[in-house]
């Protein structure tokens, strides 16, 4: 290993020494960054549409140094009125349903009272039935029972004090929220100036294998992102259509629900499904039965057509992976870690093959590298 000169190794101490402080800054702070996290969201989202108007604008306009500002502010106006469309077809219908939800809880609830009562009865039965056979088995019964229900209890108690401590980040999850169209114009604005000036403060010899990863997670990020927008609203939108068909009460707000947790891969789907599943089942026990058939053909439909097609495209992880690596995430950073570990994943998998073929006794340039990667190619281990 070649030995570091004073100037590289002190180099390498302030580099290594500002990345800690970052991080530890960002993990502190993490419940305060959602806003900015969604922020960056919205720029993957943007980019291409502020990049497109940026070339298309008049040249007189790029010399007067507006054509970008005026890029964005008018993809501003259109996800405005977008939003606004959305608003003004879809709340209403979901304010109704919310109400008419409100409406019925009393008869809802009584029926889940008298599902407890029969609940009951065959709790009873089933003691007494115990009581006949064995002492024992009644015992391990009961406490089996009173086991659960502690636990039961425990978790609603760890539900109340998430949030409680998420009201009160509330404050500071609203002023980054107004923040953030500011923040995001600025980012949207100075892109390409930011990454000239990442790359300028960085040793030559690195900036282009820099470059190459930065396009590499680009690439899965914002892929991913689009990917899942897209799974969302297809979802969604098919799930509403389905609950309506059927009959299911309350179609709109249930298919909104199945569309948002969509977004989280694999054990989405089945999340999603569950509220439409008790609501039907609540209404009209038969009409379960058709909603648990079209959750699962919109399932089946999603995963052999649009999954291979969208996020199998941006991620490539095997399902078991996935499984897994939800789990970290979630254990590491709760829902947002969820939401986050798959494309983490994806990309951490990509730079470790970028760096792999390029620490070879006779390496790929850093182009060659990033075009083996992007061509789906696979790397030997061996060699």
């Amino acid at each position: 290993m070649p030995k570091l000169s004073p100037a590289q190794r002190n180099r390498f101490l302030l580099w290594t020494t500002l990345t800690i402080l970052v991080l530890g800054m960002v993990w502190a702070a993490r419940q305060v960054l959602l806003p900015y996290i969604l922020g960056l969201v919205l720029a993957y989202l943007l980019l291409p549409v502020v990049n497109w108007l940026d070339r298309h604008l008049p040249k007189q306009l790029h010399a007067w140094n507006v054509a970008r500002p005026l890029s964005i502010v008018l993809t501003y106006l259109m996800l405005l009125l977008l939003l606004a469309g959305i608003v003004a077809f879809f709340v209403p219908l979901v304010i109704d349903q919310v109400r008419i939800l409100i409406d019925n809880w009393p008869s809802l609830t009584e029926t889940v009272g008298e599902w407890g009562t029969r609940g009951w009865g065959w709790y009873n039965d089933a003691i007494d039935t115990l009581e006949r056979l064995s002492p024992t088995w009644k015992d391990t019964f009961e406490n089996t029972l009173r086991n659960l229900g502690s636990e039961i209890v425990q978790f609603v108690q760890e539900g109340l004090t998430s949030t409680i401590r998420t009201l009160s980040s509330t404050i500071s999850f609203v002023i980054g929220l107004v923040v953030i169209p500011f923040w995001l114009f600025y980012i949207l604005k100075d892109e390409s100036q930011v990454k000239t000036g990442v790359l300028h403060t960085l040793p030559h010899r690195l900036r282009g294998d820099v470059q190459c990863m930065a396009r590499l997670i680009d690439d899965v990020m914002s892929a991913y992102i689009r990917g899942q927008l897209l799974l969302c609203l297809f979802v969604g939108g098919l799930a509403t259509i389905s609950l309506f068909i059927i009959g299911v009460p309350f179609a709109l707000v249930l298919g909104l629900i199945a569309g948002l947790l969509e977004a989280l891969p694999y054990i989405g789907p089945i999340l999603g499904a569950i509220p439409a599943l008790v609501v039907a089942l609540l209404s009209e026990p038969g009409s379960a039965i058709c909603t648990a058939i079209a959750f699962l053909s919109i399932q089946q439909i999603e995963n052999l057509v649009l999954v291979p097609r969208i996020a199998g495209e941006s991620v490539k992880l095997h399902p078991a992976v996935v499984m897994v690596v939800l789990v970290v995430g979630n254990e590491l950073a709760g829902f947002l870690g969820m939401l986050v570990a798959v494309p983490t994943t994806a990309a951490i998998r990509d730079i470790f093959k970028y760096l792999y073929l390029r620490f070879l006794d006779d390496p790929l340039l850093p182009e060659d590298a990033m075009a083996s990667i992007r061509s789906g190619a696979q790397v030997d281990l061996n060699v």
